[in-house]
């Protein structure tokens, strides 16, 4: 900053010394007014005219174009948003289709399934009630045909009983034995 402050000092001091050999400043001499005030106007008048007619034009034209062009991305953007929001919308009622059919597809398929298991429950019922009317039935004659062999049974047993005690073969008769208990 001293070294800048220094090289201003100089520079200052060597145009003093200049426009003291002239007679002063020439800026401030009224004798160049005319032709300053006359470049004055000229140079205005074409910076007025090239910033007027040149570059304004331009700047507003770069600068609707930026407009349009942030208007255009702007509706693009709304309108992809739209869209969006269309597909999300639609995904939605997709879902809940999908998910409402699938939940009346498992409905009908738990009943249907219900009304198979029922009528094979219904089927298991009905055939264990056969097999247990049937086993009754066989219990039943079997019974009936252990009582009707019973005596037979009883004479041959004690005659088995009989010839191993005795070691004498002996024949019961299946009539006496009836008799004896009193059939």
């Amino acid at each position: 900053m001293i070294k800048y402050a220094f090289l201003s000092a100089i520079f200052l001091a060597e145009t003093i010394k200049a426009a003291d050999g002239e007679g002063g400043m020439p800026q401030l001499n009224p004798e160049s007014f005319a032709s300053q005030i006359f470049w004055l106007a000229i140079l205005f008048t074409i910076l007025f005219a090239l910033i007027h007619y040149i570059f304004l034009p331009k700047i507003e034209k770069i600068r609707k174009e930026r407009d349009e062009t942030i208007n255009n991305y702007l509706s693009d953007a709304k309108s992809i948003n739209d869209s969006i929001n269309s597909i999300i919308d639609d995904m939605k009622r997709d879902f809940d289709n999908a998910k409402n059919q699938q939940s009346s597809e498992l409905r009908e398929a738990f009943e249907e399934n219900k009304k198979i298991l029922d009528k094979k429950f219904l089927e298991i019922n009905e055939e264990f009630e056969q097999k247990k009317i049937q086993l009754n039935k066989d219990i039943e004659s079997n019974r009936i045909s252990i009582i009707s062999d019973l005596p037979s049974i009883c004479v041959n047993l004690s005659d088995a009983l009989y010839e191993k005690i005795m070691k004498d073969k002996k024949k019961g008769n299946v009539n006496e034995f009836k008799k004896l208990i009193g059939e």
